[in-house]
């Protein structure tokens, strides 16, 4: 399944996915192989995966646990072979991991004795940058992501919601063209993953990077996504165009009857992909 966004052409008769930024995934398919006693066995997590996402476009990816969400990202990453198909990043064949793709997990995965600051540039240090650009780096995305006060501060002496927020700024310094984010909220409280939401938004209107975003919340998806795609058994079930204006507030998002609507609507697809089970 492909997105006709994705499918427009750009300058100079180029397609979307092939400009830079754009993601283009067809017919992926990864089985995992482990021996059982005597016995090989095969999982299949991903049959036939196909989709595309066009630069700067913010899309979600919505499922039931064990669907091959991950799976899709990691590959993406150059985390994870594909056991067959390809995965293109502005028109060149994913081999590995690169400075042109940066990803955000659900744990920050911060060094606890280093600072705010010096967490972000130790990534910047392993991408190659000069010490005095890394540092005027990361101090830059530190403010980007509203911790400017907090440039001293240790993990330890910063919340979830904060310490989520620097792994959001380390990810962003080393300026890549596409962020992954594999349920980066997933591990916050209620209030500080709607804060963070609110942040997200703010942080892509000024940056506009293309954003593939992982979640099992429907409705952080609609608040997030200009685009949803519904996985179910290793598969893109459906795929939903969240038209909704820009810029957004969550909070009046989800009091417009049309956010609701899309709300049902992907609970919907979703109970499909289950067989209607709760």
């Amino acid at each position: 399944m492909r997105s006709d966004a994705a499918a427009l052409s750009g300058a100079g008769g180029q397609s979307a996915v092939q400009a830079t930024g754009g993601i283009s995934v067809d017919r992926l398919s990864k089985t995992y192989e482990r021996i059982v006693g005597r016995e090989l066995s095969r999982t299949a997590a991903l049959a036939d995966v196909g989709f595309d996402v066009a630069p700067q476009e913010f899309v979600s990816v919505i499922g039931p646990s064990g669907c091959g969400k991950s799976t899709v990202m990691k590959i993406i990453a150059g985390l994870l072979a594909a056991s067959s198909g390809d995965v293109r990043v502005s028109g060149a064949s994913v081999t590995g991991p690169g400075t042109d793709r940066a990803c955000v997990f659900q744990s920050p995965g911060l060094m606890p004795w280093k600072n705010a600051v010096d967490n972000v540039a130790l990534a910047l240090e392993f991408a190659g940058i000069s010490r005095a650009e890394r540092r005027r780096r990361a101090a830059e995305y530190v403010e980007l992501v509203g911790l400017g006060e907090f440039k001293q501060h240790y993990p330890g002496e910063l919340s979830g919601g904060m310490q989520q927020r620097l792994g959001i700024a380390r990810a962003l310094a080393i300026e890549p063209v596409v962020l992954l984010m594999d349920e980066p909220f997933g591990a916050l409280d209620a209030l500080s993953r709607t804060r963070m939401q609110d942040e997200l938004l703010r942080i892509w209107e000024q940056r506009k990077k293309t954003v593939l975003f992982i979640t099992h919340s429907i409705d952080e998806a609609v608040v997030l996504s200009d685009r949803v795609l519904v996985m179910g058994n290793g598969t893109i079930a459906a795929e939903v165009e969240i038209d909704l204006p820009r810029p957004r507030s969550r909070h009046e998002l989800l009091q417009d009857p049309k956010t609701l609507d899309l709300m049902r609507r992907l609970e919907d697809l979703l109970d499909a992909t289950r067989g209607g089970d709760a």
